[in-house]
């Protein structure tokens, strides 16, 4: 549960709570399964606070700052999270379904079974975040950054990845069945074992990506770049 002390602090808006977290620079925000849906959080320093369990179904965290945060479970449907700063947060089997973390910065962010599904990372940066198991179902991904991210067995199935950069990004085992990865960067990446059935690869950047054992059964691959692209196993049915 949380201090009620941080929460009644946190309620006094975001001028006073900024104040107080600059006059408090060690202590850590407790603010474990609070309820803040619907709550005007944009621009508040939430960095390293404790909000696992929470939830802020609905809320406005826009330029808001997690970093560091710990938010373990908690619940972000349909939350507004533009440019907010979730840099090396830890968000495990937390859910953010609908929500729209466009140009949201997520470096390094430990991602296990986050739900993302339908919702809105055009333009986010997901630099080296664990996003093993993630549920990115019908997202938009487009123009997304997940350089050297792993993303192991994840689910991208439908969605939107068009010109996003997965330069030596591990997919191993991935599920992106008739995701759109149009002019996408997928070189150097490890997409061994991924379910790229109906996919769009067209002008993808597949330059010594590892398709070993890859499912590509009706995905188009035209104008795509399969230089040194390591394609053992590879099961190939597909419009080039």
């Amino acid at each position: 549960m949380a201090e009620p002390t941080h929460l009644a602090q946190l309620e006094q808006g975001l001028k006073l709570w900024n104040q107080w977290r600059d006059n408090h620079p060690t202590l850590i925000p407790d603010l474990m399964e609070v309820d803040l849906s619907g709550q005007n959080l944009n621009g508040f320093n939430l960095f390293q606070a404790e909000l696992m369990g929470a939830n802020l179904t609905g809320s406005l965290l826009i330029y808001t700052d997690l970093t560091e945060a710990c938010v373990v479970g908690a619940t972000f449907d349909q939350a507004i999270l533009r440019h907010a700063y979730l840099n090396r947060a830890k968000l495990t089997r937390t859910s953010f379904q609908r929500a729209d973390l466009t140009m949201t910065s997520l470096e390094e962010a430990n991602l296990i079974r986050v739900n993302f599904s339908l919702a809105d990372l055009e333009g986010a940066n997901l630099y080296r975040t664990n996003l093993i198991a993630v549920n990115f179902t019908k997202a938009n991904l487009s123009r997304v950054n997940f350089t050297e991210a792993v993303m192991t067995g994840a689910n991208l199935n439908e969605a939107q990845l068009i010109g996003s950069n997965f330069d030596k990004a591990n997919l191993t085992g991935a599920d992106l069945v008739k995701a759109n990865l149009k002019g996408a960067n997928l070189s150097q990446a490890n997409l061994s074992y991924t379910n790229l059935r109906e996919a769009n690869l067209s002008e993808t950047n597949l330059r010594k990506a590892n398709l070993t054992g890859a499912d590509l059964t009706h995905a188009n691959l035209r104008g795509a770049n399969l230089i040194e692209a390591e394609l053992d196993g590879v099961i190939l049915n597909t419009s080039i």
